[in-house]
């Protein structure tokens, strides 16, 4: 008998480190999956881009709602400021600098690459989006997602690539004026 209730306890400890370990099988297998959907798909932006179109965006003075504006004032963005949520960057870095480079890691963790309709980067500042990203101290910068800045920021997050410096870099195309951009543009 009590060897029986012996087997009986070994088969439930087996039984029992089986279930806990299942989660963890499955889970690896998971991750197996999506690192391989990524490495597809691309997993990163382009750096090059991001300096040529994107960071100009940034320093450039766009007609908000409220006024002119600029992400990287010292009131809004500003990596020295004590405001603007995570979302920080350096005004007017040198291409190629350090500052550049912590800028685009900056506005990369702001956008979905997923879906780059629903990247925080463009979410917060777009008009009517509220009540969906929250707060956006800064106001409403574009009007609609046919703002030229908008669609550059977008067209930027909707290019993966499989490292920053890729051959499919370079293709960007920066807004050719930035007073096209924001409220300033009239309708």
């Amino acid at each position: 008998m009590s060897r029986r209730l012996a087997r009986n306890a070994c088969t439930r400890s087996h039984l029992r480190v089986l279930l806990m370990l299942l989660p963890a099988w499955a889970l690896a297998a998971c991750n197996e999956v999506e690192q391989e959907e990524i490495a597809a798909s691309g997993a990163t932006l382009c750096l090059v881009d991001y300096e040529v179109c994107i960071n100009p965006i940034f320093d450039a003075v766009i007609a908000g709602r409220t006024g002119p504006t600029t992400c990287a004032g010292s009131g809004c963005h500003s990596q020295g400021a004590g405001s603007g949520g995570a979302f920080k960057i350096f005004a007017d870095a040198a291409p190629g600098s350090a500052e550049l480079l912590a800028n685009f890691f900056s506005a990369r963790a702001f956008a979905n690459l997923d879906d780059p309709a629903s990247s925080k980067l463009l979410l917060e500042p777009l008009e009517g989006v509220f009540a969906i990203t929250g707060t956006h101290t800064g106001g409403d910068i574009f009007p609609d997602t046919d703002d030229p800045c908008y669609r550059a920021i977008r067209d930027w997050i909707s290019r993966r690539v499989d490292d920053e410096g890729a051959s499919a870099c370079g293709v960007c195309e920066a807004p050719p004026d930035f007073s096209a951009c924001g409220y300033g543009a009239g309708p």
